[in-house]
């Protein structure tokens, strides 16, 4: 093996797991969320050159199927991941699989912490205030909406139903 496996890693991985998963892994990734005023850890990241998967989060093939790499290197360090709980990146780098970066809470939490929870205009410019914001709850999950959008969506649903009529 060309690179070295961390001294404190080695819980949850066997000899040839640990070989290959650590085979991708670049120990010295810089510091790429210095500018992200949502970041929270500190230390260089270690950036995930492998496989990656949805939204550019590393997977690694594992017990015959894919796993989310940072949940692995959560897990090969000693650390309890229930079911229940996500990883939430603190350096806000989701390639990241540096276990000092990784938090394990709730879903609603780690959306709670994401960019989209901390804006405060929609995309169209429209402040989120009490008075225009709207918020569903659907299949479990919650949303934020402009009123001003939705009232021009609906408007121009209507437009094109009474035109097409």
């Amino acid at each position: 093996m060309n690179k070295p496996i961390p001294e404190d890693a080695g819980w949850y991985l066997d000899e040839f797991d640990a070989e290959r998963f650590w085979a991708h892994i670049k120990l010295r990734g810089g510091t790429p969320y210095d500018g992200d005023p949502l970041a929270t850890a500190s230390g260089e990241c270690w950036i995930w050159n492998g496989d990656l998967g949805n939204e550019d989060y590393g997977r690694f093939r594992l017990f015959g199927s894919w796993q989310m790499a940072h949940r692995v290197a959560f897990k090969d360090f000693g650390k309890k991941l229930p079911d229940e709980l996500s990883l939430d990146h603190l350096c806000r780098v989701h390639a990241c699989v540096n276990p000092v970066h990784l938090e394990a809470v709730t879903h609603a939490v780690n959306i709670g912490r994401g960019s989209r929870a901390k804006r405060t205009h929609c995309i169209h410019g429209h402040e989120y205030t009490e008075a225009n914001t709207v918020n569903q709850s659907r299949n479990g999950k919650d949303f934020r909406y402009c009123r001003t959008c939705l009232k021009a969506s609906k408007h121009a649903t209507y437009l094109r139903r009474k035109n097409a009529a």
